[in-house]
């Protein structure tokens, strides 16, 4: 197809395809003339794949360049990409700046983590996230410890097991590979959507609750 009919099906301008082909988040056409080209359906699913990051992931440009390069490198394995999409989904990875409380904070989460036994790598970023959330808690004053994170990881344990195991076993790597991501990101965003749901609906229920017993007395 050309690209006014790759436009056409994909829902997106024509300038923001060729964007995307100069920035190399899209592969190029297939060569026809000087300044024509074709495209098949691996570019309009790449389209898709941009987009689903982009305005439903909520990814910035950038981090869903890293995430298709990864996808793109034949070499990379599953581990590999799921290390390219934790540092694209939690990106704060500079050094704490919290003096001795940053300081302690940061060897409570790696001993924490090191104990979890999980596969991740001393320089990860979200170490230095949970860093910086135990840090800004003690800095708003209060005087929690590592262990505040047990349930988060309990859940995410259990959350991430279920998403790796709707993979089929007997999917090839491309699409695996396309799964997890997609997955992976869709359903980070799901999380915090129901997270913040559970809020509102916990703190409501609990404002009537404590009104009902005002009307009572």
């Amino acid at each position: 197809m050309r690209i006014s009919e790759l436009s056409q099906k994909s829902g997106l301008p024509v300038a923001t395809i060729k964007f995307y082909l100069r920035e190399g988040l899209l592969p190029p056409g297939k060569r026809t003339a000087r300044n024509q080209a074709d495209y098949g359906d691996d570019h309009l699913s790449r389209l898709y794949l941009i987009t689903t990051l982009t305005v439903v992931g909520r990814l910035p440009l950038s981090a869903v360049r890293e995430i298709v390069t990864a996808l793109d490198d034949r070499g990379t394995q599953l581990d590999g990409l799921c290390r390219v999409i934790n540092k694209a989904l939690v990106p704060l990875d500079r050094e704490e700046e919290a003096g001795s409380i940053g300081t302690t904070a940061r060897y409570q989460v790696d001993t924490f983590v090191d104990g979890l036994n999980w596969n991740v790598e001393p320089g990860a970023p979200g170490r230095s996230t949970l860093t910086q959330v135990l840090t800004a808690l003690r800095l708003l004053g209060w005087d929690d410890d590592v262990d505040v994170f047990v349930p988060y990881q309990q859940a995410a344990a259990r959350i991430a097991s279920r998403e790796v195991d709707t993979i089929p076993v007997d999917a090839d790597e491309d699409e695996a590979a396309l799964m997890l991501v997609a997955r992976t990101v869709l359903f980070e965003v799901a999380w915090c959507t129901l997270r913040g749901m559970a809020h509102e609906h916990i703190i409501a229920a609990r404002a009537g609750k404590a009104r009902k017993t005002d009307d009572a007395s």
